[in-house]
């Protein structure tokens, strides 16, 4: 395995959940602490909120960091990569280690695997603050017409064999051009980008990361389309939400957030200027300080 990047104050824990899935959690600050969950995207892991972890954890969080099935230093079983089974993962990672409620927070893939775990445990869930992402809520219509184009990179991703031989790709060279391009310009610092490609290079990881996007466009984006994962007439989401959005991110633009505010009684969206998709890496004070204003809020 790829060694573990160490941090000061963090334990590992890795929370064995049968069928081949063991999902492994940095876990750091007072085990009482009222819990917030950090939630990565692709092809990042835990280590995309370093920066976040210590500073929470000093205000007194249990800061939880899993790794998604498929990424980091959690399991790559032979499945499909279903987000809704990637949502109980976190669920019952919770259950096991004895966390009754948290905050999420998540960024990218994170967001919808995040977000559809509250939606199946709500009773988990205190409140929601996404980071260039989007719930697995999709509007068939214009806007999203529109904006199809812009999925254009996760055709190669998905292909069986050729998928697979980019994400695990030594050099990185669709990463890095697609890192740019979703950045806006901005690009993840060097040792980070090494580590989440020696991570993907891990045996079935590469595989698994192609099935994140496969099993998206094969089977999920329908059953999104056809409402799988609506509330019923009246209800709503009754957490407060909140959503932190770059502009200079060109796939995930704040028209897909239309809808929300109809859904959840308790939303907002802040806009930053000239960021794009990694805001985490790009502006962590940022990111710390709405993060911190949205955690006291809760209390």
């Amino acid at each position: 395995m790829v060694a573990m990047p160490a941090l000061d104050g963090v334990e590992h824990r890795y929370v064995d959940l049968g069928d081949g899935v063991t999902i492994h959690v940095a876990d750091a600050g007072p085990a009482d602490g009222p819990a917030v969950m950090l939630v990565h995207g692709f092809p990042q892991n835990w280590w995309e909120w370093h920066e976040l972890i210590g500073p929470l954890a000093a205000d007194g969080y249990r800061v939880l960091c899993p790794d998604l099935r498929g990424a980091g230093w959690s399991s790559a079983p032979r499945s499909s990569y279903l987000k809704n089974d990637m949502a109980d993962d976190l669920a019952a990672a919770l259950d096991r280690l004895g966390v009754a409620t948290v905050t999420l927070a998540a960024h990218d893939w994170g967001g919808p695997v995040a977000f559809i775990m509250m939606l199946r445990h709500p009773e988990k869930v205190t409140g929601f603050f996404g980071m260039n992402t989007v719930a697995p809520w999709v509007e068939p219509g214009p806007s999203l017409l529109r904006n199809i184009w812009r999925f254009w990179y996760q055709i190669p991703i998905l292909l069986p064999v050729i998928g697979p031989r980019m994400i695990g790709d030594r050099h990185a060279r669709f990463y890095r051009l697609l890192a740019s391009w979703v950045g806006g310009g901005f690009l993840p610092p060097d040792d980070e980008v090494r580590l989440y490609v020696e991570c993907m290079r891990e045996p079935g990881h590469a595989v698994a990361g192609s099935r994140w996007y496969r099993t998206f466009q094969t089977r999920e984006l329908v059953r999104w389309l056809r409402g799988e994962h609506d509330l019923k007439a009246g209800a709503r989401v009754d957490v407060p939400v909140r959503w932190l959005s770059g502009t200079k991110d060109p796939v995930l633009t704040p028209d897909l957030l239309d809808g929300y505010a109809d859904r959840i009684s308790d939303f907002e969206v802040e806009l930053v200027e000239g960021v794009g998709h990694w805001i985490v890496e790009q502006r962590p004070e940022l990111v710390l300080d709405r993060l911190r204003a949205f955690l006291r809020a809760e209390t």
